[in-house]
């Protein structure tokens, strides 16, 4: 460390430096040694008095009987789970891990966007599009009689994807219970409503981990996060302008047009610059930041939506509240409707 170094100085370092954690090996590591912190059965239950119900013993969980909790009291339940998923019982922690994917599905009635997704074969009749002329689709639609014309060729080429999607989940302080099911089911969500667009999803508290680097969203994505979230346990303090700048570095990678990022938080900075002049370069990137805003500790709730507000003003985007982790699906869709 030398003078003028900004972590010499107590800034945070860009979005390159040894906060941000990018490289997939790093991410592993860092994922391995926070999924050694487990939750012993005697914590739990302190944590959470309707364990027993739930787990009667090792290894066991009552489908049925969390399913009552939940419908009985949904953030109860859906905390106790999202806990369980952390578990120091392997039996009870896998099952709780399955168990929370089934439950970060679509919501009944809606329907998924289409054409959002990677790049796909077409055919298309722009013969100066860049893509392969299809002899056997030019060929059904002659008919022999003719000399072919410019508009009877059809070419097959790959269709871009349109969109590109980044959840940026904040991890500071115990991100635990309730805000881990918020966090598990705004992925869930967001996965379902996309199909298979581009997708990146990152972490941060005093450090930004890219839990999932940009890529087309595919079979077994929401069970990935499930675990990635259920791993990472984060950490005290929260800066929100480096989790922006990095989220914005993968921004730049996105091949689609559309770039949203869905910034999940309760707006309370506790260390690192100011996020509002990063939130506003977003807008020359072509990347609008939605807010979904968690509640803020008490004391902290004005300032903490007021951020969250300012954030999605200054780079064109939309907020949306989450008081409970019942309310994510409908932020998502509030946001990019």
């Amino acid at each position: 460390m030398t003078p003028g170094d900004p972590a010499a100085a107590g800034q945070p370092l860009p979005s390159g430096g040894k906060r941000a954690v990018t490289d997939p090996g790093e991410v592993q590591k860092l994922l391995r040694d926070q999924a050694s912190r487990t939750s012993a059965r005697s914590e739990l239950t302190y944590r959470h008095p309707d364990l027993p119900a739930v787990s009667p013993e090792a290894g066991m969980l009552d489908e049925q009987a969390l399913s009552d909790l939940v419908h009985t009291d949904p953030e109860a339940g859906l905390g106790l789970l999202a806990d369980l998923t952390r578990a120091a019982d392997a039996g009870l922690r896998e099952r709780a891990r399955r168990l929370a994917t089934l439950l970060a599905v679509r919501p009944r009635g809606t329907e998924a966007e289409r054409g959002l997704g990677r790049p796909a074969l077409a055919l298309v009749t722009d013969p100066y599009a860049g893509a392969d002329l299809d002899l056997d689709a030019t060929l059904n639609r002659l008919t022999g009689l003719h000399r072919p014309h410019l508009d009877d060729l059809v070419f097959r080429g790959w269709r871009r994807s349109e969109s590109a999607y980044l959840l940026v989940v904040d991890s500071s302080g115990s991100v635990a219970g309730p805000r881990l099911a918020t966090a598990v089911l705004t992925a869930g969500a967001l996965c379902h409503r996309i199909v298979d667009a581009e997708l990146a999803v990152l972490a941060f508290w005093s450090r930004t981990v890219l839990l999932r680097p940009l890529g087309p969203a595919a079979a077994g994505t929401v069970a990935q996060l499930v675990d990635r979230l259920a791993d990472l346990r984060g950490g005290g303090t929260t800066d929100l302008a480096l989790a922006l700048r990095t989220t914005l570095d993968q921004a730049r990678l996105a091949r689609a047009a559309r770039r949203d990022v869905l910034l999940l938080t309760d707006g309370v900075r506790t260390e690192g610059d100011d996020p509002l002049p990063v939130a506003a370069s977003a807008a020359g990137l072509g990347v609008r930041i939605h807010v979904l805003g968690l509640k803020a500790p008490t004391g902290e709730e004005e300032t903490g939506e007021a951020t969250c507000r300012a954030i999605a003003s200054a780079s064109g985007g939309r907020y949306a509240a989450v008081g409970s982790p019942l309310d994510a699906a409908a932020a998502v869709s509030a946001v990019l409707a």
